[in-house]
């Protein structure tokens, strides 16, 4: 059996215990289920093929300790090979630094599925909404093409074409029936995968599976430079609502008005007698309620008291 073939199955037996949390020896059959794909050769094509990364994730938290320590361990080891297989370089754009196979740790991601696939056949059998929506994240995935350039361009598009529907098959899950739900998430991930190019390749490299994908915040989707101004502007919205603002951010504020100096230390008031902005004044209500207060104001420099 194919090293494909053997983590395909170990990942439905391994779905299978997820999803029935108890029983007599489930820890023993996590635990050896992740010692035998501990023990296999897994590389990028792998990987990108059976989506195994996605599945053992939801083991990283799971209650006892042997079952989460080996499913972290995992995770990390396969994003060293992930890591080892890719490598940064800029995008078309010239402005986005993307993860980009190396082409001498590379195989080819078809091996299991070499026949070529029509897109305007494949999703035939959908509603036409459906359909279309299949096609419009397509041609979003196949943007990804000049970044993997070092890959199968046969293998890029046909992995191209199964993500879209797996995508749209996730999203079609999450709306239940919604056509506004629907075509809400359809329209935000249109646009974040068109305008992330990590978080696509991401995608499409089994990294993130389509499930996790609807189910990320904007704040997830959003691309890294994106998320640290929002994070930016959220902070300095919290620092604006507080009372002592002006004070903590006292020297921020004297250097953007260009007061340095002895201008730091001047006030409102300038003394009359030696002409010194040295001054500390203090208010007093001493008329009736209905008039202004009244100012008194001492010069630092010669003295002089006066009211105003």
């Amino acid at each position: 059996m194919s090293s494909i073939k053997t983590v395909s199955t170990l990942k439905e037996d391994l779905l299978k215990l997820i999803a029935r949390p108890s029983g007599e020896g489930h820890t023993e059959k996590l635990v050896d289920i992740l010692s035998r794909l501990d023990a296999i050769s897994i590389d990028l094509a792998i990987l990108s093929g059976t989506l195994i990364g996605a599945t053992v994730s939801k083991l990283k938290n799971h209650e006892e300790p042997t079952v989460s320590n080996k499913a972290r361990g995992l995770i990390k080891k396969w994003k060293g090979v992930a890591k080892e297989a890719t490598a940064q370089k800029p995008s078309a754009s010239g402005n986005t630094a993307v993860a980009s196979p190396q082409p001498t740790q590379l195989k080819r991601l078809d091996s299991t599925n070499s026949s070529p696939i029509n897109p305007d056949t494949e999703w035939s059998h959908l509603p036409t909404l459906r359909s279309n929506i299949c096609k419009k994240l397509h041609s979003i995935f196949l943007l990804s093409q000049s970044s993997m350039k070092d890959l199968n361009t046969s293998a890029i598009q046909q992995l191209c074409l199964s993500r879209a529907g797996e995508v749209e098959s996730a999203i079609d899950a999450y709306g239940r029936g919604d056509k506004k739900k629907y075509t809400e998430k359809v329209r935000s991930l249109a646009f974040n995968l068109k305008k992330n190019i990590v978080l696509r390749n991401n995608l499409l490299l089994g990294q993130l599976s389509p499930e996790q994908l609807v189910t990320m915040t904007s704040e997830q989707l959003q691309t890294e430079e994106k998320q640290k101004a929002t994070s930016e502007t959220v902070k300095f919205l919290q620092d604006s609502r507080r009372l002592d603002w002006e004070q903590a951010n006292e020297d921020k504020i004297n250097n953007q008005c260009g007061i340095k100096g002895d201008l730091k230390n001047a006030s409102l008031f300038t003394c009359g007698r030696c002409k010194s902005t040295k001054t500390t004044s203090t208010q007093k209500q001493t008329r009736s309620a209905d008039e202004p207060m009244t100012v008194f104001v001492l010069c630092l420099n010669c003295g002089k008291r006066w009211k105003c």
